[in-house]
């Protein structure tokens, strides 16, 4: 009898810390969605900067320890979803418009935007004048700074129908915009060479050497969410990749291994 009550015992002591129940605990994380906006190439594929946002969320989720899992959208429907609390939002500047919805991060690092023109229709943009009557092509649904807010419907106009970077590209070349508006962490030499090779057209692209603006690349996090709890767990993992400088390694690597 002794020998029976011993051999359960030992049972369920192992039972408790068997390694595959471990690995099974690990994972039961609760699941955090982040969503990003959906881009395709061309191609059908995703585009570059989806891939790059993906793997940003992944680095964040692994030095943290948190379950970051991504969601691409359209982007009207992202912000959508984050606003009902669904999730959490990458991509969205921090806006007064944003601010009585979200909480945000710290930034994870800089991106600037960067205004397309074609060489047949150049526009040297040094002050928001030069923006003047022109039609500027953005992401449907986008914000940007307040200075490009307080211009825009004044000195300039948005168009914001166009679905995907394709055919907005493809509305420049036919001139019924005057420029895109690109997010990009690259140089303005490097942006033009990979837009000249990803969408060739009629008209050869030209990146203004002056940024529009550049603004800090954050996570908007729900305040109507229980995912309020997690921002401080994500700030002091993103103190962390700001000293190894992990975030500006990889995107330097990405930009190094992108051919077209």
């Amino acid at each position: 009898m002794k020998k029976t009550v011993f051999a359960l015992l030992a049972f369920t002591v192992l039972s408790v810390v068997t390694p595959a129940q471990s690995a099974t605990q690990s994972d039961e994380r609760p699941e955090i969605p982040v969503f990003i906006p959906e881009q395709l190439e061309p191609n059908g594929q995703p585009s570059v900067g989806m891939v790059t946002m993906s793997g940003l969320i992944d680095l964040l989720a692994a030095e943290s320890g948190l379950k970051l899992v991504v969601h691409p959208y359209p982007w009207r429907r992202a912000q959508m979803k984050a606003k009902k609390g669904e999730g959490l939002l990458f991509g969205a500047a921090e806006t007064p418009e944003r601010l009585p919805f979200f909480s945000f991060t710290k930034p994870l690092y800089e991106v600037n935007q960067w205004l397309v023109t074609t060489a047949q229709r150049p526009i040297d943009f040094r002050s928001w004048e030069d923006l003047r009557g022109k039609v500027i092509s953005i992401t449907s649904g986008a914000q940007f700074g307040p200075e490009f807010e307080a211009q825009r419907g004044k000195t300039f106009t948005v168009e914001e129908n166009a679905i995907t970077l394709a055919s907005r590209f493809k509305m420049l070349d036919n001139g019924r915009v005057d420029a895109v508006l690109v997010d990009n962490n690259r140089t303005p030499q490097q942006l033009e060479t990979r837009l000249n090779c990803l969408f060739p057209g009629a008209s050869k692209w030209v990146v203004t050497t002056r940024p529009v603006n550049a603004e800090p690349a954050v996570i908007a996090v729900p305040k109507a969410s229980s995912f309020n709890s997690y921002i401080p767990q994500m700030n002091e993992a993103i103190d962390r990749l700001s000293k190894t400088h992990a975030v500006l390694k990889y995107l330097a690597k990405r930009s190094a291994e992108i051919t077209c």
